[in-house]
């Protein structure tokens, strides 16, 4: 039987990172739907790895005045890439799973607006993995978990419109 006091105890040995109703609902998972969620959290955990390295090489090799501002930004974004590598890790762990260490594909060019193009579709790619995330772990239940991912997408949406100012893109939206 599951009683306030065992919940009170077990809560109090969870990651800092993990809300409460995590700690509740990740023994309602199936077998199937959790190693499902934990492939799609170790894949966008090799994303992030590949997308830190890759911004600090394209900050390392991006050249002319122009791109000073650019370069910067592309070190910003490597830091929250860390951190959210340091989430989604965390995530993993608490469910069951090992972090992988494997890094996706990364992405070099010697010309600065192919690298901009280049980490930009990897933010369009993580916005859309995370985004089937979220559906994973509201459907599991772990809203909790569902919401630091929404979070890491708001992260993910602020690094592509600055991409897209950068390359000088601007959106058009549809008259209302």
């Amino acid at each position: 039987m599951f009683t306030a006091t065992a919940f009170r105890q077990e809560r109090s040995e969870v990651s800092p990172l993990l809300g409460r109703d995590e700690q509740i609902g990740v023994r309602n998972i199936s077998p199937r739907q959790r190693q499902e969620i934990l492939d799609g959290l170790n894949l966008d955990l090799m994303y992030e790895y590949a997308a830190m390295i890759q911004y600090i090489q394209h900050a390392a090799v991006l050249t002319g005045p122009e791109y000073t501002a650019v370069i910067r930004e592309e070190l910003d974004h490597a830091q929250d890439e860390h951190e959210h590598a340091v989430i989604v890790a965390d995530l993993i762990n608490y469910l069951g799973g090992t972090p992988t260490v494997e890094v996706a594909k990364r992405l070099t060019s010697e010309d600065n607006v192919e690298m901009l193009r280049q980490d930009l579709q990897a933010e369009y790619d993580a916005i859309a993995r995370y985004l089937e995330r979220i559906e994973q772990l509201e459907s599991a239940g772990l809203y909790d978990s569902a919401q630091k991912i929404r979070n890491i997408v708001l992260v993910e949406q602020d690094h592509a419109i600055d991409l897209e100012k950068a390359l000088g893109i601007r959106k058009k939206l549809g008259r209302v």
